[in-house]
């Protein structure tokens, strides 16, 4: 089965008036097709539990593959039970590091830093030759040095259609429906901006199709980062197996991750600047 999809997700953090815009990306490409992320085995990420095993034999929950996204053969992040179902179905969940983005002395620069711009490449992988019927959800987060969420992005299979699935999305950990849905073995883009007192939320056909937005959502602020419990630390991808225990059948496909912190606008300039001389004259 060829698979066509492409995910990029930028976090964009504001830590200070003075900081220059930082980056962050993974693209899986140092790693080689068939490595697994359990034990820390692809560089920057962690899987919350171990792969199973049986009959001597090691079934990986997530791994690298060399996956077709149109334009030739590259490597990405899978996730899922295609491979090995969780005998208990549980839900595995594998987080990339994201904090070298407040090295520096940026870790408490500010108050501003919930001003956060993200993307990344996205696909839900479902094979219609295996006998497996359970279908999975899966979600995306920006996840705080507390283990809280950010802003969210979740993915429920959508009832009454076993190749669509609903999106929802939110901040501060909690999600609300979008209407939106995707559909399996498709390629996304998403996106999520959270600037200038508001969170949105986008996707489009990962091939940027005619530029157009499938799905805006205006789902408020993310929270100030006030303290280092509160910064935003990783991006955590999760499968939730719904389905019967041994039934699960779906994977996420992800890839082209980047996170970047970026300057501030001009007009958040000039608010701090007139905050910096109010600051000044009481001196």
């Amino acid at each position: 089965m060829t698979n066509k999809f492409g995910l990029s997700f930028c976090l964009m953090p504001l830590v200070g008036i003075a900081s220059a815009a930082t980056q962050l990306n993974y693209d899986f490409e140092s790693s080689s097709s068939g490595d697994q992320f359990s034990g820390n085995g692809v560089s920057g990420w962690s899987q919350d539990i171990a792969n199973p095993s049986a009959f001597g034999q090691t079934f990986p929950l997530a791994y690298v593959s060399a996956t077709n996204f149109g334009g030739g053969s590259s490597n990405s992040a899978h996730l899922g039970t295609q491979v090995a179902n969780t005998p208990n179905n549980a839900s595995t969940t594998l987080t990339g590091d994201l904090t070298s983005l407040t090295a520096g002395g940026q870790a408490n620069a500010g108050h501003i830093y919930n001003m956060v711009n993200a993307s990344f490449n996205l696909a839900v992988l479902d094979d219609s030759s295996d006998s497996f019927a359970g279908r999975d959800g899966f979600s995306v987060a920006l996840t705080t040095a507390s283990g809280a969420e950010a802003a969210t992005i979740g993915l429920s299979p959508t009832s009454g259609n076993n190749d669509s699935w609903d999106v929802s999305v939110g901040v501060n950990g909690s999600t609300s429906a979008t209407g939106a849905t995707i559909t399996a073995n498709s390629a996304y883009k998403f996106y999520i901006e959270s600037l200038d007192g508001s969170t949105t939320f986008k996707f489009e056909a990962a091939d940027g199709t005619g530029n157009t937005w499938i799905n805006t959502i205006d789902s408020g602020v993310v929270s100030p980062f006030t303290n280092t419990l509160n910064q935003v630390t990783g991006i955590a991808f999760s499968h939730d197996p719904l389905g019967d225990a041994g039934s699960s059948a779906n994977t996420l496909a992800f890839d082209e991750i980047s996170v970047q912190i970026p300057e501030p606008s001009s007009s958040l300039l000039m608010v701090l600047s007139a905050g910096l001389i109010a600051i000044r004259r009481r001196r």
